[in-house]
């Protein structure tokens, strides 16, 4: 994560031209790899988390590779879109049904989510900008209260 806290990525997420270009490459590659790899491997080596959902519109499943913190078992995703300003789809699906198939480092199986308000989301959110800068950035550019999600595994 340490990558992230350069001033020259920093200022490179600050483009639209090279926010762009990843947007139409990254998520693509990414759930290739993470797909082979079991959660393992993604183009930016960072936290990475491919998951499925059931479209709350339409009950297909839905794939997405996103940034995760991971929590123990647990892992926090932040409904940002790149910083724009709409929510994701995926946000969507997990708050209409609650539940994903995650995979990540290792792990593929049932997740149960749940969107964090309040002191856990204000709590949460301080250790997400810790650990990811980029989320920060994200919250300022969209103009909205960015999702917080917390998936936990389901026994």
């Amino acid at each position: 994560m340490e990558l992230l806290k350069t001033d020259l990525i920093r200022n490179a997420l600050q483009r639209p031209l090279v926010v762009g270009a990843l947007q139409k490459t990254v998520p693509r590659m990414d759930r290739f790899l993470l797909s082979v790899s079991r959660g393992w491997i993604n183009t930016g080596m960072l936290s990475v988390a491919l998951v499925e959902t059931t479209g709350a519109k339409s009950g297909l499943p839905r794939e997405i590779p996103t940034l995760c913190m991971p929590v123990g078992n647990a892992i926090v995703l932040v409904g940002s879109n790149w910083g724009k300003a709409s929510a994701p789809g995926w946000i969507h699906n997990l708050r209409a049904s609650g539940q994903a198939q995650v995979t990540f480092r290792g792990y593929k199986g049932p997740m149960a989510a749940k969107e964090l308000s309040g002191r856990s989301r204000q709590d949460m959110w301080k250790r997400l900008v810790e650990y990811n800068p980029q989320y920060g950035r994200y919250q300022e550019q969209a103009g909205r209260q960015l999702p917080v999600m917390l998936l936990e595994r389901v026994s």
